[in-house]
């Protein structure tokens, strides 16, 4: 073990000297990190709709459709913006050099009068279910005066088609099923209102799996965990195992008492104790820049330190059939980047079609941002046998084949 700490302390001053190695394994991740968080965990979103109201009596806009326009505003997640009767949108769309996608919401000329119209068809609708259901407790007479008047109101609104809004969007806008669902629930109120349903008869409510309070950033730190050490072990121990092939040094080493063991056991030790390093300096800049209390305990370190182990021994592996450092850092990343999309380490894998879910829940990263979500996030050890058996046993396979591939025969075999 002596010659182990030795060779350890070596390559650790040789990563210390490399000024690219210390920048893609500390302050890339935290670049990474910062903007990431920026970006996509900066608060709640917040869509641009710009309404277009053709509904208009004696030149101003009719009540009703003012009542959708300013349920609309009341919506945190829009920003309502008008946009003239006369404008052709389509040639609007085309001249308006603003930021952003183009989404419309088109109120038809008579929107108020088949509000009105349909509500009270809806009304009546109402009525008779509920006549239907008691009319045992009826009798003959008082059922028959019940269905002629129901027949007489029904009758002036049998033809009338229901209201309609057109909310109109680009084909490449990436956001306009989430500006849909916002809109059909504001609609979905504004029907409520018309019809006289002053409370729901159901709501919906949100809670937290987690057992504490936390913020958009706490839920990536995960996964910004899992793809570091990911990439570290796979490109960067690809790359240095490479270098050390391609410049000799590897040969000079086995001719020294130095045994090969001690050669991986060296290498895999640095880039566990590198991870670990990298997951505290990013626990720390998200808690000083985000406020994040994700914090890991012993289990997520314990998983982070198989992980680590299960990439290094990759890297080793792949750097072991490469003798050019730049073709390394080409296989290294062949492998990773479609590897950290593949492992829904950013986004659910329930949005991918199903074998691709299935080729997910075959790699390592898959079950190592799984396990520390559940360990960081959820605060929970269900679920995470399978995660550390993974990681356990794809750790022994990873270092274990680097044992076998590496090219060293021990001095005096």
């Amino acid at each position: 073990m002596r010659r182990t700490g030795a060779l350890l302390l070596a390559l650790s001053k040789d990563w210390l000297r490399n000024k690219e190695a210390v920048f893609f394994a500390l302050l890339f991740p935290i670049i990474l990190l910062v903007i990431f968080s920026t970006v996509f965990a900066g608060g709640s979103a917040e869509f641009t709709v710009y309404v277009q109201n053709n509904d208009i009596e004696n030149g101003e806009p009719t009540a009703l459709s003012e009542a959708l326009v300013e349920s609309l505003n009341e919506t945190d997640a829009l920003t309502v913006r008008e946009l003239d009767a006369d404008r052709n949108v389509s040639t609007w769309a085309r001249e308006d050099d603003s930021r952003g996608s183009k989404r419309v919401l088109v109120i038809p000329d008579g929107f108020a009068h088949n509000v009105q119209a349909s509500a009270g068809q809806a009304r009546i609708d109402v009525t008779q279910s509920t006549v239907s259901q008691f009319q045992d407790r009826l009798n003959d007479s008082d059922r028959a005066r019940i269905e002629r008047g129901l027949d007489r109101a029904g009758g002036n609104n049998s033809t009338v088609a229901g209201a309609e809004v057109t909310l109109l969007t680009a084909s490449d806008d990436e956001a306009a099923p989430a500006v849909r669902g916002v809109v059909d629930s504001v609609v979905s109120g504004f029907n409520d209102e018309a019809v006289g349903i002053e409370e729901p008869p159901s709501r919906v409510t949100t809670g937290n799996l987690s057992q504490t309070s936390l913020g958009s950033v706490d839920y990536y730190l995960p996964a910004f965990i899992a793809a570091v050490v990911m990439i570290n072990g796979l490109i960067t121990m690809t790359t240095v195992v490479a270098g050390f092939n391609s410049d000799g040094t590897l040969k000079r080493l086995v001719a020294t008492p130095l045994r090969k063991r001690d050669w991986i056991l060296a290498n895999v030790i640095q880039q566990t104790l590198l991870a670990l390093v990298v997951t505290g300096v990013m626990v720390l800049v998200a808690h000083l820049l985000f406020g994040v209390t994700a914090v890991p305990g012993p289990l997520s370190l314990s998983l982070i330190v198989l992980g680590a182990l299960t990439f290094a021994g990759l890297g080793m592996v792949l750097g072991s059939f490469v003798e050019d450092a730049d073709v390394a850092t080409s296989l290294g990343n062949a492998i990773a980047f479609p590897m950290m999309f593949l492992a829904g380490v950013f986004w659910e894998i329930e949005l991918m079609p199903d074998y691709l879910q299935t080729v997910a829940e075959l790699l390592p990263l898959y079950h190592f941002h799984r396990g520390l979500r559940q360990l960081m996030i959820l605060e929970t050890t269900e679920g995470t046998m399978i995660p550390f058996a993974f990681l356990g046993a794809s750790a022994v396979l990873s270092v274990g084949l680097a044992v076998a591939v590496t090219g060293w025969r021990d001095f005096g075999d």
